[in-house]
């Protein structure tokens, strides 16, 4: 690691303060201005292992090998960096460092697809161009109407060198069957005859018996998800999306019984039964298995990381009254788009998301993976944007995975986790306040239908208080030690940047800042010799 992505080495000269209780109350005092909301976290609690949620879709390697291409200058001005396009860049020491442990393998570009027939160029980042014989070159079944039982049908080498790097992280793939967004050349809707059926899921019988089986100079990854397809609503007949399943579930099992089959990785949540409801029936009425069910959103006009929430609960309250009360819930796609950078920067986004990602502890969510993930850690894959230093703060509670109790936070922006190690002797605390641009906070005055067909779930009414900061407590300490409290901030001002340390007796410390929204705080309370 380079001294500018480690957080302490990049806070060496910040010097360590020795305080007592009464000399820190004091400091407590200076904030009484300020409006500080009480917070407490109990760390003699324990309700048991949180939520890992560490999930992104794409990477770690890059869309493509880079291919020797044209550059065109002044397509794309330089600052777009928040994080919808590939820079280019192997990430996986930035996804080492976030301790990201699932990958959705969808919007490489070649690794990972099917099949596809990608047309014209497309626009890197950087403002290369890249053209899309290149990506095509990269597919898994290069030519559709090959036989897929010859094993010289298959170029598994760019998706193998894919998954190498997902394992190579420590992380585990969400494989999507299909391919990448905007081309789904033949799937399904060209499909005209059961063959056209039979022939796909041939294939994708053949992928998976290359990574879970050995089969073709293969692997026994196991890979355990297998989702079919990438948004299928509003884009493909769904009685065909049925059809397609049902194939594919059978041909996914068949060739490794202990896979997962799911989907349908909505991308309209609310627009009618067709993917939700009558696909349900479908699938009990042919007795078909569905592991997970897979559902997306952005957040469209609202910015509310709440949002997810309100979302998976009526999902699982839709999976149970159908009878899939084991079924898994993975939100497989997932940022806030279509929000004026006035009011909502790049910190903005990273309150957003830390915000979010802790709300979801509390939800039937079981799976995350944030879209996307390279572009989070910078043009070498190791200096991370806001975003991406959110996702590290995040990381940090693998080391903290046993959940304590906190009071104080709220469901409008400002959300507390709180965690600590095995055997308690490191507490990490993560303190994200966000505030819904203003303009987003009332119901939206053209009702919620967008653009005409998109329908959303109603805007809440919120309204702030109390959040300029916090006025922290943890109890439950041993009251004959010393801990030495850290503290590393995120916002549009600081990078992940370590303000300060100092030394505290147990058994309640307590810790009072101010914390402008948005901005992220992470307190990291360990063990320190007697001063």
């Amino acid at each position: 690691m380079t001294s500018r992505f480690n957080p302490i080495n990049t806070a060496v000269f910040m010097c360590l303060l020795v305080v007592t209780q009464v000399a820190h109350s004091q400091s407590v005092e200076a904030h009484a201005m300020a409006e500080l909301r009480e917070i407490t976290v109990d760390a003699s609690s324990d309700l048991g292992p949180m939520k890992p949620l560490r999930g992104v879709n794409s990477g770690p390697l890059p869309w493509s090998d880079r291919p020797a291409v044209e550059r065109l200058d002044g397509l794309v001005e330089v600052s777009d960096r928040t994080g919808y396009r590939s820079l280019g860049a192997d990430a996986s020491s930035g996804y080492r460092a976030a301790n990201i442990e699932l990958v959705r393998i969808h919007d490489n570009y070649g690794p990972g697809d099917v099949y596809a027939n990608f047309r014209g160029t497309r626009e890197m980042a950087d403002g290369t161009i890249v053209p899309a014989s290149a990506f095509n070159a990269l597919v898994m079944f290069p030519k559709p109407d090959a036989d897929p039982a010859d094993a010289a049908s298959y170029n598994f080498e760019p998706t193998d060198r894919l998954l190498q790097s997902i394992y190579g992280i420590g992380a585990k793939p969400l494989f999507r069957i299909g391919a990448s967004a905007g081309e789904q050349s033949g799937v399904p809707d060209s499909f005209t005859s059961e063959r056209d059926f039979e022939h796909y899921a041939e294939i994708v019988h053949r992928v998976v018996l290359h990574y879970n089986k050995g089969w073709n100079r293969g692997f026994n990854y196991g890979v355990e998800q297998w989702e079919v397809l990438n948004e299928p609503d509003g884009r493909f007949d769904p009685l065909k999306y049925y059809t397609l399943y049902a194939k594919l579930a059978k041909s996914v099992k068949s060739a490794d019984p202990d896979a997962a089959i799911g989907g349908p990785a909505l991308m309209f949540n609310y627009n009618g039964p067709d993917y939700r409801e009558d696909f349900l029936k479908y699938l009990r009425r042919n007795k078909l298995p569905l592991d997970f069910w897979s559902f997306h959103d952005y957040a469209i006009d609202s910015a509310d990381p709440y949002l997810y929430v309100r979302i998976a609960r009526d999902m699982r309250a839709m999976l149970d009254a159908h009878g899939f009360r084991k079924t898994r819930l993975v939100l497989s796609e997932w940022n806030v788009l279509g929000i004026d950078p006035e009011l909502l920067t790049l910190g903005g986004r990273a309150a957003f998301t830390a915000s979010a990602i802790i709300y979801m502890q509390d939800s039937p969510i079981d799976e995350q993976t944030f879209y996307m993930g390279p572009n989070l850690f910078g043009e070498d894959g190791n200096t991370p944007n806001k975003l991406g230093q959110a996702m590290v703060a995040l990381g940090r509670m693998k080391d903290t995975p046993v959940r304590l109790h906190v009071s104080g936070d709220d469901k409008q922006g400002l959300a507390v986790l709180a965690g600590k190690s095995v055997d308690s002797s490191t507490i990490n605390i993560i303190i994200s306040n966000y505030e819904v641009p203003a303009s987003l906070r009332a119901p939206r005055p053209d009702g919620d239908t967008v653009a005409g067909y998109i329908n959303l779930l109603p805007r809440r009414s919120l309204s702030y208080a109390k959040n300029d900061g916090f006025d922290l407590r943890v109890t439950g300490l041993d009251p004959r030690k010393f801990y030495r409290v850290q503290r590393f901030r995120i916002n549009d001002v600081w990078d992940f940047r370590l303000l300060g340390t100092v030394t505290l007796k147990g058994g309640d410390v307590r810790i009072a800042q101010t914390l402008a929204p948005p901005s992220i705080e992470l307190l990291s309370i360990s063990h320190a010799e007697t001063p």
